[in-house]
This record gives structure tokens, C-alpha cells and sequence, in this order.
């Protein structure tokens, strides 16, 4: 994985970034909203809440929504990023923020909440193993893992299709063409696995229930719960 460029490439985009999701993510609400609102139906309470990857605090804000109690702990190699997140709590004081390298390590203990966006489709398949193990470790027993991510599709054809399909949807958002394009550089830093290959990975470092709770063509959330 090369740090240096995703951080350059996410700290070069960082004002423009929360604008520009609806353009690029057709799915916002069911990605961002829904399918996190499940999490309430799990536990009615979690206290202590990791957001890896954080970057401007879109996942968090969704989160927060539903448990404004808990303390919160963004982490994100991009330091940009991590300032318009702390704009957007600005005020409170439940917030944390660290610039790390959370596949390095993910500096908390006692998560019984590790959330991550669009983040992790960005590691290496062996910087994924670890990171899910840690995750795995740094949980409690009954917390659970959520992620918001990107996929590829099962098959070199059905992918295909789904690229298309998304490349036109942001072709006609309104989008300008610098804009793409930036998009486009950021995507070459893509290394995504199926959801199968994912869910496989993450019951491969300890978690027994694992589910694709949403999917929509590139677009999947998962959910893994410590028992």
C-alpha cells in the first residue's frame, strides 16, 4: 500500500470531498443511513465507537445520529480530512481525532463499535488480514465491526456492468471533468475483493457472524458481530 500517495490524494481533495459524494455514491442514503440504522436494532447503547478512515466525518455524523452518548475516536492518515471533521463536531467533547496509519495500529482499547467508509478497499490483501485481526482483538465481546465499502463484482463481465452503470450515473451528475478526473487518479489507488472474498477474510480472523446487510452493484455493507 502506498501511504504517501492515498494521503496526498485525500488531503488534495478534502474541501471539495462532502459536496461531491451524491455525485459519486448513487446509493448516499441507503449507503450512509439505512443501512447503519440497523445498528440500533442490535444494541440500544455502544460507548466507545472507532471510525477508521474517518476523513471529514460523514460515517461518524450517521453514527452520532444514533448514539450521541458514546465517545467517538476518528482516525485517518489524512490530516486535511481529519480538520473538516473536527469542524463538524466542533463544540463537542466526546470527539477524538488521531493522523495514523490505522492498519499499523488502531490506538484504543475497549471498542465495542469499530465503523469504517470507503476506506479499506484501498489495503492490500495482507495489510486487510491484519487489519481485521486487529480489529477482531481491539473489539469486546458483543461488539461488532461495520463497513461501508467497495466491491468488486464476482465475475470480470458482471464488474464490467457495474462500472459502466456507474461510470454514466457520473457522467450525467453534474460533475466537473477536473473533478473526474481526480476521481479517477484516487481510483487507481483501488484494490477491492468480493464480498464473498470479505466476508471470508473477516471470519477468517475470529468473527462467527458476518453478513452482507446491503448491496447495491459496487456498493456493500458489512456487518460482523464478536461473540
Amino acid at each position: 500500500m502506498d501511504i504517501n500517495k492515498i494521503k496526498e490524494q485525500f488531503n488534495h481533495v478534502a474541501q471539495k470531498y462532502d459536496s461531491h459524494r451524491k455525485c459519486f455514491i448513487p446509493c448516499f442514503d441507503d449507503f450512509y443511513k439505512n443501512s447503519v440504522s440497523l445498528l440500533k436494532f442490535y444494541r440500544s447503547n455502544f460507548y466507545n465507537i472507532v471510525d477508521l478512515g474517518a476523513g471529514t466525518g460523514l460515517l461518524t455524523m450517521e453514527i452520532y445520529k444514533l448514539y450521541n452518548n458514546a465517545y467517538f475516536t476518528l482516525i485517518d492518515i489524512s490530516k486535511d480530512m481529519l480538520e473538516i471533521a473536527k469542524e463538524r463536531f466542533n463544540g463537542l467533547n466526546n470527539f477524538e481525532f488521531i493522523e495514523n496509519n490505522y492498519v499499523e495500529d488502531i490506538p484504543v482499547k475497549g471498542c465495542d463499535l469499530i465503523c469504517s467508509a470507503l476506506s479499506i478497499h484501498h489495503l492490500e490483501n495482507e495489510d486487510k488480514k491484519i487489519l481485521y485481526k486487529n480489529i477482531f482483538r481491539k473489539l469486546d465481546q458483543g461488539g461488532c465491526f461495520i463497513n461501508l465499502d467497495q466491491f468488486i463484482g464476482t465475475s470480470k463481465e458482471i464488474n464490467q456492468l457495474y462500472n459502466e452503470w456507474w461510470y454514466n450515473y457520473i457522467n450525467q451528475s453534474g460533475i466537473r471533468e477536473d473533478e473526474k478526473l481526480a476521481w479517477n487518479e484516487r481510483k487507481k489507488l483501488d484494490k477491492e475483493n468480493t464480498i464473498k472474498e470479505t466476508i471470508k477474510l473477516l471470519e477468517e480472523s475470529g468473527f462467527k457472524d458476518v453478513e452482507c446487510i446491503y448491496s447495491f452493484m459496487k456498493f456493500g455493507v458489512i456487518l460482523a458481530i464478536k461473540k
